[in-house]
């Protein structure tokens, strides 16, 4: 008996003690009062499914006024669906560093800019800023409209047919990707690169199934999990995947069954500037980075370009798909710049930049796009040490070292509250107009502040230069509509089901001459 007592004294001090040291959150708590979750699990049962966690958290912020404090496992988590506080948070340097759950994609890819946190983040950064800047970007144009091309040509041969295009526009992302980042080229066009998107898809799915099942959180518990033995073969794969592309030409034997012939010509590409390969092995020939970073920045790099970029250029067709009116305008415009159409195999007659800031409307149409259809729907931070802000109300509240952070864009995208009675309608002119004025954090599709995304003038580029290229020869038709679309939460945007879509060469367009 005495034994036992002495037991039941240990755990209720223990569990005293343990209380005692998370007062700050409760503290916290109390003042953004929010949903009780379950012990230990918090609101991991409510938000298992990837395909109900956007439209249960944005159901959460209609009961409950945001920003609100809830639980996820034993974490007291912060969210925010408004651009006031999202200003304060992306601005803030105590909210930098990516929220602790990002861990399970650093250990599956490799701990590079995406899930990095201060101080190697900010070196990594500041060596790799010159792979994207504004030169480096003109550089790419000519592997953009080359590929564009191939892409248009490829769309020629399936006109009349109805398919799902997403594949289309995920291999002809992933092969730029590839030659821009890293100055190979690839082939992903010849069907042969199916390995390599289960892979990409395969990481993603189990990575984001461990961040919403707290039970999952300990290695030595994911460890044993069938979860964690899919994300091994997945990891496996782009492993060789991604040394294939670190590799010196001649060095290193391609897999054809993964990666597709190489021609004389593939093996002479160079891509005419530096690129981040070329940018990588000079900093680890200064020992500045070392091979594992290099390893761990390109697999995680190519990934962010690729899965970003092409989800944000998939949402745009079908956007302009499902409203054929917006689609008509966008034509109209790409044929007052180009009268007449143009084989953009030959880079000298591809799209300029100076043509490329002409497309207004394009501007307005890929604005909104990637309103309604966030690529990244939901960011999470961490709070490095304790800080101050005030809510809506004007309320300072102390948010405490620790504390994870759920900045919800998709949800903010589509509130009345920063965008009217019209958030849930596909209305380019009408949100993105020349006067229309808004919070500058009402509209985050890259983020902002100090960890804005790196690529995202790449992106922008790449989808104007595809777009542009794709409804100057074609109108693509779908029968779906927007309000149908069943979306699933995950690090990027994805569909339940990708809708079937038709498409049609225009009269003018360069196959019909």
């Amino acid at each position: 008996m005495l034994t036992i007592t002495h037991l039941l004294i240990t755990i209720f001090a223990l569990w005293i003690y343990i209380l005692w040291s998370r007062r700050k959150f409760y503290k916290v708590f109390l003042q953004l009062p929010g949903p009780w979750g379950l012990p230990l699990v918090g609101l991991a049962f409510k938000m298992m499914k990837p395909e109900s966690v956007l439209q249960y958290m944005g159901d959460l912020a209609k009961e409950y006024k945001a920003p609100f404090i809830s639980w996820m496992g034993s974490q007291c988590f912060l969210y925010v669906n408004d651009p006031e506080t999202m200003e304060i948070i992306f601005k803030s340097p105590c909210c930098t560093n990516k929220g602790d759950v990002y861990r399970f994609m650093a250990n599956a890819i490799g701990d590079g800019l995406f899930t990095s946190s201060s101080p190697r983040w900010n070196k990594h950064r500041r060596l790799l800023n010159p792979a994207f800047s504004r030169k480096a970007i003109q550089a790419f144009l000519p592997v953009f409209n080359r590929e564009a091309s191939t892409l248009v040509k490829k769309m020629a041969v399936t006109q009349g047919q109805t398919l799902e295009i997403y594949g289309l526009l995920k291999k002809i992302v992933l092969e730029i990707a590839c030659q821009t980042t890293m100055g190979k080229k690839m082939n992903f066009q010849d069907n042969r690169s199916t390995a390599i998107f289960e892979a990409y898809n395969g990481i993603t799915e189990t990575c984001v199934t461990r961040m919403l099942s707290p039970w999952l959180y300990l290695d030595v518990v994911y460890q044993f999990s069938a979860l964690y033995k899919r994300q091994q073969q997945f990891s496996v794969a782009l492993q060789k995947f991604v040394e294939n592309l670190l590799a010196d030409d001649g060095q290193t034997e391609v897999s054809h069954s993964q990666l597709g012939e190489k021609s004389r010509e593939d093996r002479s590409f160079k891509l005419e500037s530096q690129n981040l390969l070329d940018i990588v092995r000079e900093h680890i020939a200064a020992n500045q980075l070392t091979s594992q970073d290099a390893r761990d920045e390109a697999n995680v790099i190519v990934a962010a370009t690729f899965e970003t970029t092409s989800t944000a250029l998939y949402f745009a067709c079908l956007c302009l798909a499902m409203h054929p009116e917006c689609q008509d305008k966008l034509y109209k415009e790409l044929v007052e710049i180009f009268p007449k159409s143009y084989d953009s195999a030959d880079t000298r007659s591809g799209i300029t930049l100076e043509q490329l800031q002409r497309m207004k409307y394009m501007d307005m149409v890929m604005n909104e796009s990637m309103r309604l259809l966030s690529p990244v729907p939901m960011v999470l931070r961490r709070v490095s040490e304790d800080f101050h802000f005030q809510n809506v109300s004007g309320e300072r509240i102390l948010l405490p070292k620790n504390t994870q952070i759920a900045l919800d864009i998709f949800n903010m995208h589509r509130s009345e509250n920063s965008w009217g009675p019209y958030a849930s309608s596909f209305e380019p002119e009408l949100h993105f107009g020349p006067n229309v004025h808004r919070h500058a954090f009402a509209f985050l599709p890259f983020t902002k502040g100090l960890r804005m995304c790196l690529g995202y003038r790449y992106a922008l580029v790449l989808m104007k230069v595809m777009l542009a290229h794709i409804f100057r020869n074609f109108r693509i038709s779908t029968e779906s509509q927007l309000k149908d679309l069943n979306v699933k939460g995950t690090i990027s945007l994805k569909l339940g089901d990708y809708p079937l879509c038709t498409i049609q060469a225009r009269h003018d367009n360069l196959f019909t001459q």
